[in-house]
């Protein structure tokens, strides 16, 4: 069987597992009362079933146990290790809301498995900032700390409908096109279970009558798979049966735009805590998501934007890449997110953006007088 038959035969059962699965997965958490109550950060206002995580980690055991029976590689059984672990972390989450501290162990746990396995590390940076191969210390630091990054902040972008699920049909799409170019079918195949699983989850959490969130279940599970996905990519841009048409010193820079609103937000987020003095933990409303429907939009046209975004970006940036220098196209990808958090800062509505608008023009208009 060819690699497109395949990846359709992939496509279909997974789609067809999660769409079935859900349904079911809904009508038992009900049944056990396991929802997620609004509260005063919450876009919700009633009670809605979580736990659609579930039928995530299902298509991967499926996906990953069938890839193992075709290639016998020990690759599936360390990466089932790794999900489960992350998988029962984000349950015991949803159920008993974990302190981050143990929520954080769990991570850490899950993730320091996949370092024994070289295709779950940073191994090289293809000559970018002048890095070539990476120390085996440095690279399982590194890759690990990426990993962990990732994770949060896909569990941190999980605030309104739609919007994790459609970051990471993006991601790993742009993943699929990607591996096959290379032709690394293993890791084309985990990509789009990941895409199948998302567009099938998609139809319930839009859903009035069947509403589902994915939890913590969902979004650490898809943080870690786009996350070992990004490792092998970045290690693997000259190697396998293929090659990316491009400078490979580009290649973390379109990395980069293409995990752009995940990064983004959770860079704004993090900073906004440290400015104000706060846990890196605590929550807020300062995320992007949240400034956008502060505009009125609803969660799909707030989620379908953002995504439009994302994915604008990293075409954007993959066409910059096949016609620029690494450095015009590293200025390039800092001023869009330069021009990003300028944006988003003015349009933020948040009581303490507002505040500090405020304060800023003050001393511009000081300044100004000054001058004169």
């Amino acid at each position: 069987m060819e690699a497109t038959p395949k990846c359709l035969f992939l496509f279909i059962v997974i789609f067809t597992i999660t769409f079935l699965i859900l349904p079911k997965i809904r009508k038992l958490a009900l049944k056990l009362r396991l929802t997620d109550a609004p509260c005063t950060r919450s876009s919700h206002t009633e009670s809605t079933p979580t736990f659609g995580g579930i039928g995530f980690y299902l298509s991967y055991i499926f996906c990953l146990l069938l890839l193992y029976f075709l290639d016998k590689t020990q690759l599936s059984l360390t990466l089932l290790g790794s999900i489960s672990i992350l998988f029962l972390t984000g349950i015991l989450d949803d159920i008993w809301n974990l302190s981050a501290k143990v929520k954080f162990l769990g991570q850490f746990l899950g993730v320091a498995i996949l370092m024994f396995q070289p295709d779950f590390r940073i191994l090289t940076l293809h000559g970018f900032l002048g890095i070539t191969e990476i120390p085996l210390g440095y690279s399982i630091a590194g890759s690990m700390f990426f990993l962990l990054a990732l994770i949060n902040a896909f569990n941190l972008l999980d605030g309104i409908d739609g919007l994790t699920a459609i970051t990471g049909i993006i991601v790993a799409s742009f993943y699929t096109f990607m591996f096959y170019k290379l032709g690394l079918l293993y890791y084309m195949y985990i990509s789009i279970t990941t895409v199948a699983t998302l567009l099938a989850f998609l139809r319930f959490n839009f859903s009035v009558k069947l509403k589902i969130f994915m939890g913590d279940t969902g979004s650490l599970s898809i943080g870690l798979v786009l996350g070992l996905l990004t490792l092998k990519l970045m290690s693997s841009g000259t190697s396998g049966t293929g090659m990316l048409q491009f400078d490979q010193r580009q290649l973390p820079l379109l990395l980069i735009a293409v995990l752009f609103v995940p990064i983004l937000d959770t860079c704004r987020v993090m900073l906004i805590r440290l400015l104000k003095g706060v846990s890196m933990f605590k929550p807020d409303r300062n995320h992007v998501h949240h400034i956008i429907v502060d505009y009125g939009l609803s969660h799909w046209k707030a989620s379908s934007l953002i995504g439009f975004i994302n994915c604008t970006i990293a075409l954007g940036m993959y066409v910059v890449i096949l016609h620029c220098t690494p450095v015009q196209s590293t200025w390039i990808l800092f001023l869009a997110f330069l021009i990003s958090i300028v944006g988003l800062f003015a349009m933020n509505k948040n009581k303490t953006a507002i505040l500090l608008k405020i304060k800023i023009k003050r001393r511009l208009l000081k300044m100004f007088a000054f001058t004169w």
